[in-house]
């Protein structure tokens, strides 16, 4: 529930973090589509291209192979000696049985791929052949010589051949004929021929490296003959057996047309699904034998880095969009912000109450329209007011209430009220309230009158909503600095005065917060005889003046003033305040700046009317102290003109007035201080002066100086060490000892005579403060010179 009305409170607010949110996210599906589509179209043609490598290579193989073979067979089919046994109707000879054996001897040994030759005799009926017996019957190639449509000559035909075995259970082995005939009889049968057989184990070993390459792609290669039948290459394995190869054949044949692989796109590649999973299935055409052949990848091994790399988009893409999210919540609230300070300034308008929306508001312009409509109601009825009197009768009557209401009869009392507010009830007891607008002066100087129409309607509007929530109550603005709120309360007295301070309080933090403008506020004890208002008002303007001493933005009630007042007598104000104009002739800043707060804390405590009249007594006895300090003194000191200022008593508060005060006494202080700092450093200046013109007399000293300038000895001496930075006898040394050396670099004068000429008598004593000064005695000092 709570989530729910957080949720309708910022419904704009969720709006543009939703908005922008879809924006991103939809920018980065966007860009990461764009890759992931990009990178997947390049691995697919990767991958097609490494298929396609690999399928040109065997391609590449059997062309060449069946080129070579074609040209095998056609000039072992143009041999005299196999023709002759090709065509023979007599008995064979020793010479017919040696063309075999040569056949043997030349084809089948070295070519290894050959499996056998065999001689095809039509008169006989029988095959000469180089395997196996001589007269060789080979059920498995009649039946394909005798297959319709008859065969092509020289085109390699993929057969089974019995190699072994019985009759019950042969052993096959498959091999590629080459037949090449010239002519054929009226049966369609051949008159003679040549055949070839060739073994399959070159191919069978390269489908088998090519598979085993790379176990982890688990691809597969085929073979489809130009039946379309699979070209078994392991006969312990059929792969016609197998039902994925079955697939793959099945998808082959119905996904590409055999006219396009005929007519001009022998190759290219499409996906099917075999068991379940997706393969990419590559082909390519050889024209010469009219085979094609086949490689299926899984898509899982092909599209392992694409799925690695799918993972890492996705991830990347997330952590994105979390910093995006994080991002657009601070973007957010900084669209937001005016909208939220909007809210905040017109929270009072009672559009919103317990931090909800009021039913039927949508979202924050909602509410803010509806804050707008009643703002124009409200100052529609202001100004309405204003030009048709009604504010004017209002501070009248509030007037004549508050100055003669102990003279209203029950009806004259009852008329007022209603003029005043209608929910105004002399059933329940009444409350004063004195608002005062803080550092008035200030506020007229630097607002327009505009501006502070504007400011005192915002003060009187929010104040008067604040205090609403607990009471009824009536604002009227009467035109200086104040305004006057005459409120009907509750019972209990002390919980009244309690509940309204706090209304003020929030209202003061308010208005302070979003208009920067303060006031202080006064507050009545309630008040049961409406007789008794005009006596409040009185008494409640008049502690309106205790913000001088509370600062501004208080609260005042009558129990604040009287925990503050009565403690203190005012006799014993005075007497620290005589202490205080005492101390300062003395010219101790800090003591005196102790002093004047002390008896500004003791002035808290008392009357206002006792505060007035020991502020303004403490400024005359100042300026009474500087009058008798500049007879006294042959350099006057300057009155500060925070003394003489009017302004120093028009001050809103005992605060400011007493910093003013400090002030003034830091300046006199100040003042003086520089005026002894300037004669002093005359004093330090004629000591020096005296020094220098005189330091050849032995009887120079600090006494002699002193009785010299009619100035006390201590005194000299504590303004030598302060702008000397030492004593008057040391700096009489000083000066002796650098005379002293002077002459030693300057003259051959010796030790005494140089000791008469600075004045000094005894031999040991100037020993004693060279050899301190320089280090070394005065001997030694020469004997260094003359080196």
């Amino acid at each position: 529930m709570k989530l729910w009305r957080i949720v309708q409170e910022k419904k704009y607010l969720l709006r543009i973090f939703l908005w922008i949110n879809c924006i991103i996210l939809l920018i980065l599906l966007s860009f990461s589509s764009l890759i992931y589509v990009n990178v997947e179209k390049n691995v697919f043609q990767s991958e097609y291209e490494g298929s396609q490598k690999v399928l040109s290579q065997m391609k590449y193989n059997i062309d060449y192979l069946d080129t070579m073979i074609r040209k095998l067979t056609f000039s072992t089919y143009s041999s005299n000696d196999v023709k002759a046994l090709m065509y023979l109707n007599d008995e064979e000879t020793y010479d017919h049985m040696n063309t075999i054996n040569k056949l043997n001897a030349t084809i089948v040994a070295n070519y290894p791929f050959i499996q056998s030759v065999y001689v095809y005799n039509n008169h006989k009926k029988m095959y000469y052949s180089t395997f196996g017996d001589l007269y060789h019957k080979d059920v498995e190639l009649d039946k394909v010589l005798s297959a319709n449509p008859p065969i092509t000559p020289l085109k390699a035909i993929v057969r089974k051949m019995q190699t072994g075995g019985s009759s019950e259970s042969p052993i096959y082995e498959t091999v590629l004929s080459y037949v090449m005939f010239e002519n054929v009889d009226e049966q369609g049968i051949m008159d003679g021929a040549i055949i070839l057989n060739v073994k399959l184990d070159w191919l069978v070993d390269n489908i088998r490296t090519i598979n085993q390459f790379d176990s982890r792609t688990q691809s597969d290669l085929y073979i489809l003959d130009d039946n379309h039948k699979f070209m078994e290459t392991d006969p312990n394995r059929l792969i016609a057996e197998n039902s994925s190869a079955a697939t793959i054949k099945q998808a082959f044949e119905t996904s590409v047309s055999q006219d396009r692989v005929h007519a001009g796109e022998p190759a290219g590649f499409f996906s099917s699904k075999v068991n379940g999973e997706n393969f990419i299935v590559s082909y390519i055409y050889l024209e010469n034998t009219g085979w094609t052949l086949l490689e299926a990848k899984p898509y899982k091994e092909v599209y392992a880095n694409l799925k690695q790399l799918m993972d890492t988009i996705l991830i990347i893409t997330a952590a994105v969009f979390v910093g995006a999210l994080l991002l657009t919540l601070s973007a957010s609230q900084g669209i937001y912000r005016p909208v939220r300070r909007l809210m905040e300034q017109t929270s009072w308008s009672g559009a919103v109450k317990d931090g909800s929306l009021e039913p039927g508001l949508k979202d924050e312009f909602s509410y803010l329209t509806e804050v707008y409509r009643k703002s124009r109601e409200q100052l529609y009825e202001y100004h309405l007011e204003k030009n048709n009197n009604t504010s004017i009768m209002k501070i009248y009557f509030l007037k004549k209430l508050i100055s003669d209401s102990y003279s209203m009869n029950v009806s004259e009392f009852e008329d007022v009220l209603r003029l005043l507010n209608v929910s105004l009830s002399q059933d329940q007891p009444f409350m004063i309230c004195v608002l005062r607008i803080d550092e008035y002066k200030r506020f007229l100087s630097h607002k327009s009158l505009a501006e502070r129409e504007l400011l005192r309607f915002a003060i009187a509007n929010i104040t008067t909503d604040a205090l609403s929530k607990t009471c009824v109550a009536q604002t009227v603005d009467m035109k200086d600095d104040s305004f006057t709120i005459l409120l009907n309360t509750a019972d209990s007295q002390a919980e009244s005065v309690e509940i309204v301070k706090q209304a003020l309080v929030e209202a003061q933090s308010y208005i302070q917060k979003h208009y920067h403008v303060s006031f202080s506020a006064t507050v009545s004890s309630p008040i049961t005889e409406y007789t008794a208002i005009a006596a409040a008002y009185n008494s409640t303007l008049a502690n309106s003046s205790y913000r001088y001493v509370f600062g501004t933005k208080s609260v005042i009630t009558q129990a604040l003033i009287d925990d503050n007042t009565g403690s203190v007598d005012i006799e014993h104000v005075w007497v620290m305040v005589s202490k205080l104009i005492e101390a300062v002739p003395k010219g101790n800043a800090p003591k005196t700046e102790e002093k004047l707060r002390d008896v500004f804390q003791q002035i808290r405590k008392l009357d206002y009317g006792s505060i007035m009249l020991v502020s303004m007594q403490v400024v005359h006895q100042l300026k009474k102290t500087i009058f008798e300090m500049n007879r006294t003194s042959k350099e006057p000191i300057a009155i500060p003109a925070r003394l003489m200022s009017r302004e120093l008593y028009e001050e809103e508060t005992i605060e400011q007035f007493e910093q003013l005060l400090l002030e003034a006494v830091r300046s006199i202080h100040s003042e003086g201080e520089e005026k002894a700092i300037q004669g002093n450093q005359v004093v330090a200046d004629t000591v020096k002066e005296i020094i220098d013109s005189n330091y050849f007399d032995s009887s120079l000293s600090a006494a002699s100086i002193s009785d010299m300038m009619r100035l006390p000895a201590y005194k000299l001496s504590k303004i030598s060490k302060i702008h000397l930075g030492m004593s008057i006898p040391e700096y009489i040394n000083q000066v002796k000892l650098h005379k002293a050396v002077e002459w030693m670099e300057n003259s051959k004068l010796s030790i005494q005579e140089i000791m008469q000429r600075v004045g000094v008598e005894n031999e040991s004593y100037f020993y004693k403060l060279f050899k301190a000064k320089f280090g070394m005695t005065p001997r030694e000092y020469m004997a260094k010179r003359t080196r």
